[in-house]
C-alpha cells in the first residue's frame, strides 16, 4: 500500500492566506462603508503612496511591480476618482500619482477598518495560547532581513 501524500502547508502560504483572509475582510467593510468600488487589486497603490504623492516608479518599486503594471493600476483608480496625477514640485518635468480627498477619505476608513481587523486577528491568536507582538515581530525579521540584503550588495 502506498504512503499517504499529503499536501505541504508552509509558513509561506499560512502568511498569505492569513494577509488574503485580511485584504478581504478590508473590502467587504470598505463597500459597506460607501466604497463600493473597492477591490484587492488596489492594495500595492494604498500601502505604498506617500500622503503628499509619489512618483509612479517608486510607487512600483515598493510594490514589486512592473512600471507598466502599475501605471495601468494607477489609470484605473485616476478613473474611479481615488487618484490624481500632478506635477512633482521638486522637479517640475516629473508627476505625481496622489490621493484625491475622495481617495484620503477612503485611506482614512481604511485605517480605522485595519485597526479593528488586526486587532479581532490578535484576540484570535491570543485565544490560540498565541500571545505575542505579531507586528514587532514581523517587523523586526524583515528589519534584519533588509540589513543583510544591504551587506550582501555593498560586498
Amino acid at each position: 500500500m502506498p504512503a499517504e501524500r499529503t499536501r505541504t502547508i508552509t509558513l509561506i502560504t499560512l502568511l498569505r492566506r492569513t494577509s488574503q483572509l485580511m485584504v478581504d475582510e478590508l473590502i467587504e467593510r470598505l463597500r459597506a462603508a460607501g466604497f463600493p468600488e473597492s477591490v484587492a487589486a488596489q492594495h500595492p497603490v494604498f500601502e505604498n503612496i506617500d500622503p503628499d504623492g509619489t512618483r509612479l516608479t517608486v510607487l512600483a518599486a515598493r510594490a514589486g511591480m512592473t512600471h507598466q503594471s502599475m501605471s495601468e493600476l494607477v489609470q484605473s483608480m485616476v478613473a474611479l476618482g481615488h487618484l490624481e496625477r500632478r506635477p512633482d514640485p521638486s522637479d517640475r518635468r516629473a508627476r505625481l500619482v496622489a490621493l484625491t480627498p475622495y481617495g484620503q477619505r477612503m485611506v482614512r476608513t481604511a485605517v480605522g477598518e485595519i485597526s479593528a481587523i488586526e486587532a479581532a486577528w490578535l484576540e484570535r491568536w491570543r485565544t490560540a495560547g498565541f500571545d505575542v507582538d505579531v507586528r514587532s515581530m514581523l517587523d523586526a525579521g524583515l528589519g534584519t532581513h533588509r540589513s543583510q540584503s544591504t551587506d550582501a550588495r555593498s560586498t
